[in-house]
């Protein structure tokens, strides 16, 4: 049986003759050049022979070869030469029929579809905006007419993340306004008192002619002033100047006026005489010590400790947040 070829070009089979391996032929139909493959005597080939005559980049797909057998003829219909299956009733029923009804399965099957759950319709934005809600995230709450969580950025609707910036939040509820710690409560009432007596005091001392006593009472009603802002949770900056004007009072009352005196004091000298050498004498001058007031100098050592401790406390943390709260 003589071997066959298929023209890549146009489509035609063709005859190979014999001993045609390897050799080069041309297309009688189209022109096309190609090289057959090395011919096999020992079995029949189904693969198409090796072709030059196709370019690398045309676009037409390889086909595949035919190699010795061949191909089937008729003059007649195809369909008496091949046993083709038959079409079915329902296949071969004209297009303009009319369909048949629907069967009990199928009405079954629609009842199960109408007793299906259907799937809860989603909120709309203002439907979800009117409820508080809880951040998936990280847990805070998203007040009422808002979508963006304020502590991590997260839209709710669209799951997007956002960059927050002070000004793109709204404010938050005031916070419910709370009495002061129990220290400060007591360091307020303790400057308030403390400032009434020292300003009656003063006062009286004035009124018996002690002279300075006149400027100490502005600095005690001052207090008075800074403490009462402080017991209602206004401010403690105003104490806090208080006492620093304390301080440099009891510095210079309590500590630099009694060293100051002692210094001025009028101090003996006692000469004593030496048995052994009657022109040298030993001179012993009375120290400082003894002049100096050393329980001023405590007391206003103490005071000042006391305005150090308290003034330290009041610019602590816990105590700033609490008035920045409020």
């Amino acid at each position: 049986m003589p071997r066959t070829i298929q023209c890549n070009q146009c489509g035609v089979i063709l005859n190979l003759p014999e001993n045609s391996g390897g050799k080069r032929l041309k297309c009688p139909k189209c022109g096309t050049k190609f090289v057959v493959g090395p011919d096999s005597s020992q079995y029949p080939t189904t693969e198409r022979s090796d072709v030059d005559a196709r370019a690398a980049s045309s676009s037409l797909l390889q086909s595949g070869g035919h190699g010795d057998f061949s191909l089937p003829t008729s003059a007649g219909d195809l369909r008496e030469t091949f046993d083709l299956p038959l079409m079915t009733e329902a296949a071969s029923a004209p297009a303009g029929a009319a369909k048949p009804a629907a069967t009990d399965t199928a009405a079954d099957a629609l009842m199960l579809f109408d007793e299906r759950q259907t799937v809860p319709r989603r909120k709309l934005a203002a439907e979800a905006r009117s409820k508080a809600r809880r951040c998936p995230t990280c847990g805070g709450v998203v007040p009422v007419g808002m979508s963006i969580c304020s502590s991590c950025g997260l839209d709710l609707e669209s799951g997007a993340r956002v960059q927050l910036d002070n000004d793109d939040l709204l404010p938050s509820a005031p916070l419910r306004s709370s009495g002061p710690p129990l220290p400060v409560t007591i360091i307020a009432l303790v400057s308030l008192l403390g400032s009434l007596i020292l300003a009656l005091y003063s006062t009286v001392q004035w009124f018996k002619g002690v002279d300075g006593c006149q400027y100490f009472i502005p600095v005690c009603l001052f207090g008075c002033f800074a403490a009462v802002h402080l017991l209602r949770g206004r401010t403690a900056k105003l104490l806090m100047v208080a006492l620093a004007l304390g301080a440099m009072i009891d510095v210079a009352a309590l500590i630099a006026m009694p060293v100051f005196e002692a210094n001025q004091a009028t101090r003996t000298v006692e000469v004593k005489h030496n048995a052994d050498d009657p022109d040298a004498a030993n001179v012993a001058i009375e120290p400082i010590t003894d002049h100096l007031d050393s329980q001023k100098l405590g007391l206003g050592i103490a005071i000042l400790l006391a305005y150090a401790a308290v003034s330290a406390y009041l610019a602590s943390p816990s105590v700033r947040n609490h008035y920045a709260r409020n």
